[in-house]
């Protein structure tokens, strides 16, 4: 059983030429995200687009075979102003997810990749990062950039622009200024570029891939070690759903959950949500056994 427990959900990530696929697949490979390649089997899928939903993208979405979430790349070209590109692409995203009823996520994707591969920001990156601490370059466009006059070398500035764009220069700088050092810049890239978003969206439509896949690979089981990691994985459905179970492990506590969801299968739920109810009521009641609960016989009422 450990092998289907373990085996990761596989992501294939697709979209239209030119958006930054094979970037955002550098940043989930890099997050630890299982991504396989285009032509095989996969559990969900990562549309990337640029800009906007252009038609093929809407019907790709409402067509997929498979779960989707969709990645709005190059979040920090959607303009300034306010709390910042980034917070203005996460607002064009919730505006696009309901008109296509499907997740949409922000991404800037080459600081996101700063972020994860230790390759990028090595020592003639982060030299010339704090260079522009002290030597300040113009960063109003990426031709006044490279082509203004700076004591950099124009072959770093090119490398700048093409590892962390105009986005990763400045955060990095700005972290930089304000005294961090190699892996403080690394975790400011990550901030400003809203994997962590995007990774948070990923387990939570991946939770019910797993849930699914152990409940029909172990349909039969009433062992003990299938219990217990189907309730596992049905705490993870319905936590990324947003709700709490509570993790208390006394006797008290497991049966108070017990019934708990065992009321919640029988409502108005999903019939995923009714049958991770169960598993959750079951695992519980196994647990109040264990820890030495005594089952006792229910007088039914007519």
């Amino acid at each position: 059983m450990s092998d289907v427990v373990g085996l990761p959900v596989r992501v294939k990530v697709v979209g239209r030429p030119g958006c930054g696929r094979r970037t955002v697949t550098r940043v989930l490979h890099g997050a630890g995200v299982a991504v396989v390649a285009s032509t095989a089997v996969a559990d969900l899928d990562v549309h990337v687009f640029a800009e906007t939903l252009k038609p093929e993208d809407r019907r790709a979405l409402t067509m997929s075979p498979r779960p989707v979430v969709a990645v709005l790349n190059k979040a920090d070209l959607t303009g300034f102003g306010g709390r910042g590109p980034v917070a203005a692409a996460a607002e064009r995203c919730r505006l696009l997810g309901d008109r296509v009823g499907v997740t949409v996520y922000p991404l800037a994707g080459l600081a996101a990749a700063a972020a994860v591969d230790d390759r990028i920001l090595d020592d003639e990156l982060l030299g010339a990062l704090r260079t522009l601490t002290v030597d300040p370059a113009d960063l109003g466009s990426t031709d006044r950039f490279a082509g203004g006059e700076h004591r950099l070398p124009n072959a770093v500035r090119q490398r700048l622009l093409a590892d962390l764009d105009l986005f990763g220069i400045a955060h990095a700088v700005l972290a930089l200024r304000s005294g961090a050092e190699r892996a403080g810049v690394i975790a400011a890239l990550r901030r400003a570029s809203a994997l962590d978003g995007l990774l948070a969206g990923l387990e939570a439509i991946a939770a019910p891939v797993r849930y699914r896949r152990l409940t029909e690979q172990f349909a039969d089981s009433a062992a003990d070690e299938v219990v217990a990691a189907r309730m596992a994985a049905a705490v993870e459905v319905v936590e990324a759903a947003g709700m709490t179970v509570d993790a208390d492990v006394s006797a008290h506590a497991h049966l108070r959950r017990a019934v708990v969801w065992q009321r919640y299968s029988h409502g108005p739920v999903s019939r995923l949500h009714s049958r991770c109810g169960a598993d959750i009521a079951r695992g519980s009641l196994r647990l109040w056994e264990r820890a030495g609960g005594v089952p006792e016989p229910v007088e039914l009422k007519p």
